[in-house]
Formats: C-alpha cells, structure tokens, sequence
C-alpha cells in the first residue's frame, strides 16, 4: 500500500511542479505520469535489500530518461520537458535540508557525511540520464528501417 500511495504523490507533486514551468496539455499530464513511473520503478527497485543504495537511483534514472525521451518523440516536444517533471520526486532535497542544517548547527563531520551521500545520488542520478540520452541520440532508428533495406 505504501508504494501506491508513494507513486500517487509523486504524480500529484509532478503535476504541481510541471504546472510551475507552465507546461500545458498532454506534456503535463505525460509528465506527471513520468514522475509516478519514477516514483514507482525507485521504490520497486528498494524492494531487494541486498542492492546498494545508489542502484535504485541509478536504475530509476534510466527509466525514466528513456520514458522521457520516448515521450518527446510521441509527443513532439523536448526531453528535457517530461525529464524535469518525472526527476522531481528522486531529487535529494531531504539530503540537501539536513546537509545545511547540519552545517548551521556547526556539526561539520555529519554535515560532509550527508553532503557526501546527497552528491553520490545526484551524480548517480544525472548518469543514469546521460548514459540513455547519449544512446538516444546517437540512435537513429530511422535508418535501420529505410525503405527496400529491411
């Protein structure tokens, strides 16, 4: 129950942060859709307990960077739109929070510790994306299935 009351969240939160950006029509709602297929794919990958970590946002990422950029092919509009809006509920903003107030408080040890762990999954997240829109964009689909060579 847990993961369906997650997933609703996160395309609730999408929706909201997609229509901060001003995105309208069908690349709102594909947005939102992304977030909750983000949502869902990371908490499904947290269900092994013997995965790191860091895989869940490593495989989270690659999903929905490949859902991303399907939908700006179907859809005809930029990755980066339905990119935004599906990343939104794996940001570490938690990390980031608790890294400041750890850095307020003058307690520097837990501080690069939380500062630490909030870079490692910011990094995994954004390789994750780079490694699928690399593939994406060196990956011409429409030259394998020219006419009279298939």
């Amino acid at each position: 129950m847990e993961i369906v009351e997650s997933t609703f969240y996160a395309l609730i939160a999408s929706f909201a942060f997609m229509i901060v950006f001003e995105v309208r029509g069908k690349a709102l709602l594909a947005g939102s859709i992304g977030g909750a297929i983000s949502q869902l794919s990371f908490m499904l990958f947290q269900l092994p307990d013997y995965l790191p970590y860091l895989l869940p946002y490593f495989f989270s990422s690659i999903v929905l960077t490949l859902y991303s950029e399907i939908m700006a092919r179907v859809l005809k509009k930029p990755a980066t739109v339905f990119l935004i809006g599906a990343l939104f509920p794996l940001v570490p903003g938690r990390g980031i929070y608790e890294s400041m107030v750890y850095f307020v408080d003058g307690q520097q040890s837990l501080f690069f510790a939380k500062l630490q762990e909030t870079l490692a999954i910011t990094m995994t997240l954004a390789m994750g994306i780079m490694m699928v829109s690399v593939i994406f964009r060196n990956f011409n689909l429409r030259s394998y299935f020219k006419k009279g060579q298939v």
